[in-house]
């Protein structure tokens, strides 16, 4: 894996064992579980890893001397965007007409952990830019300024 931080490398290496985690947990809990509550605990595990992740890397920036002051932009990471929006859903969801019981299997729920992580993994560093509309990478947008008006 070259060119990856030694971060990266952890944090892939986390995400099957996240997976046989929750593959164990869901074996000891049970084998259903509504709409609402699995679009909702994925987004959660989504948000938990965005924020390990940037808890980590401010743990580094504040050890670290070259760390930028912050900068202004128009934009959202779409990580976190997609995990909220997710949240609202499955908030929304719960306990409706909609919250339909599915029946998976603790393999299944560990497969869907896994690959949550991974999809987390793979935005980590995307943002909407509002001005001019579009989604671009950007490493460092722990540094944005979430601005309005920029």
């Amino acid at each position: 894996m070259p060119g990856m931080t030694v971060a990266e490398k952890v944090e892939l290496t986390l995400i099957p064992v996240v997976g046989a985690a929750v593959w164990s947990l869901a074996a000891a809990a049970g084998a259903s579980i509504g709409t609402g509550s699995l679009l909702l605990g994925s987004s959660v595990l989504l948000l938990l890893q965005g924020l390990v992740r940037d808890l980590w890397l401010i743990s580094r920036r504040n050890r670290d001397v070259h760390a930028g002051a912050g900068r202004e932009a128009l934009c959202m990471c779409v990580e976190s965007t997609i995990g909220v929006t997710g949240v609202v859903t499955g908030l929304a969801v719960l306990g409706s007409a909609l919250d339909a019981t599915l029946a998976l299997g603790p393999e299944a729920m560990g497969a869907i952990a896994v690959v949550v992580l991974a999809i987390g993994f793979a935005i980590k560093d995307l943002v909407f830019e509002l001005r001019p509309f579009r989604i671009r990478r950007d490493k460092d947008h722990l540094n944005i300024v979430f601005r309005w008006k920029p």
